[in-house]
């Protein structure tokens, strides 16, 4: 109710703009929900309740008024939504000077009322949308049951494949955004977020778009089968560009986008979601830029490939390789190998790389080699090596 006040008493400004005439709106009970004098707002107008019963326009003069309450004279009509009475407009004045404007604003306000009224259940959906993905996404069992009532009530196709497509743009909204209370300003611009994002990377009409909060938004895309779901993850890259570039018009910079892989249907999103999140926090930590992540990427493949060793292994690894970790040289050692690997094993061009002399790089690998009997010469000795390296802070 409080939220409705505040769109009834939006529609009282607007009209108050463009009419020489103080209004107020009444409720199908007969309660004032918008007034230009805001003090007579909550308080019953028994005249409402009369013109709803009527469903005709009444005209109160001073004489009619003077033994009633809360009151001032003017015309009252019925206001109409999809063909029912939901509420009456008072137009307060000398009844013989509102009369002939009354039928003007009254459709006026219809209009804007029934505007009101669509905005309003695009929230509540938006809301109930919001609470549906939360619920899917931040728990990682669900009730099937409540799954299945929650597609059925929002029209959702619950059993087809879908893959999670998670954007973090930090605190990009609330800047935007700066006055808090205005909390119409702030869902307009979520709106349009959501615009971009569907016309992004949106597939099909059954894709789910919500912001998960402030900071993230995820778009729960359907797929026909794998191959479709490759199709896109080839295109993905382009596709998050082209977002990116649609987002600087809003100011919007600081941006990482990922997608998780394909579960076979919406109660399993769970999964696609946290490998989103994973891929998007090692994106961060390895500082990959472009900020676009996706497991079909094999830059981001290698990158995680050396984090993937399991504890024990690695813990095996590094004992093995303790006189080389141990050494005073260690760090320029291991920079020095990296470069090497991250040329191919060419010494030339990794001597290049580092500004040193070739021969110089040549002893360095050598004493790598005599610290942990391994030959970098090798290109598997180099691979094990390379990915216990990358591993060691």
């Amino acid at each position: 109710m409080d939220s409705f006040v505040q769109y009834a008493q939006r529609i009282v400004k607007a009209v108050s703009e463009i009419s020489p005439f103080p209004i107020s709106l009444s409720d199908e009970k007969g309660y004032i929900i918008g007034d230009t004098n805001i003090s007579r707002i909550g308080s019953l107008h028994k005249p409402s309740i009369e013109v709803i019963q009527e469903n005709n326009a009444i005209l109160y003069d001073n004489e009619k008024i003077s033994k009633m309450n809360n009151v001032l004279p003017g015309v009252a009509v019925p206001l109409t939504l999809d063909y029912k009475t939901v509420g009456v407009l008072g137009i307060i004045g000398d009844p013989k000077e509102v009369e002939p404007y009354a039928d003007l604003i009254k459709k006026y306000v219809e209009m804007m009322w029934n505007e009101t009224i669509r905005t309003h259940i695009e929230d509540l959906e938006a809301k109930t949308i919001e609470t549906f993905v939360q619920y899917i996404l931040l728990n990682e069992t669900v009730n099937k049951e409540r799954v299945r009532e929650y597609c059925r009530m929002l029209q959702i196709d619950y059993s087809c494949n879908r893959y999670c497509i998670l954007i973090d743009i930090g605190d990009s909204l609330l800047e935007n955004v700066q006055d808090k209370q205005q909390a119409f300003l702030l869902d307009s611009f979520k709106k349009t977020l959501l615009d971009c994002v569907t016309r992004a990377f949106g597939q099909h009409g059954s894709s789910i778009c919500a912001f998960l909060n402030t900071e993230k938004i995820v778009l729960l895309n359907t797929s026909e089968n794998e191959n479709e779901y490759l199709v896109m993850m080839k295109e993905f890259m382009n596709k998050s560009q082209q977002f990116l570039q649609m987002l600087t018009v809003y100011h919007i910079h600081q941006v990482s986008i990922a997608a998780g892989n394909m579960c076979s249907s919406i109660d399993r999103l769970y999964q696609s979601y946290h490998e989103a999140e994973s891929l998007t926090r090692f994106g961060r930590k390895t500082a990959i830029s472009p900020a676009v992540y996706t497991y079909y990427n094999w830059k981001i493949l290698l990158e995680m490939l050396p984090f993937r060793i399991d504890s024990d292994m690695h813990g095996k690894l590094l004992l093995r390789l303790r006189p080389l970790l141990d050494n005073d040289a260690f760090d320029e050692l291991r920079y020095n190998f990296i470069t090497y690997c991250d040329n191919n094993m060419n010494i030339s061009k990794a001597a290049k790389a580092l500004y040193i002399h070739r021969n110089t790089l040549i002893y360095r690998l050598k004493k790598i080699d005599s610290l942990t009997l391994l030959n970098t010469s090798c290109f598997e000795h180099c691979t094990l090596l390379y990915l216990v390296l990358k591993n060691v802070s």
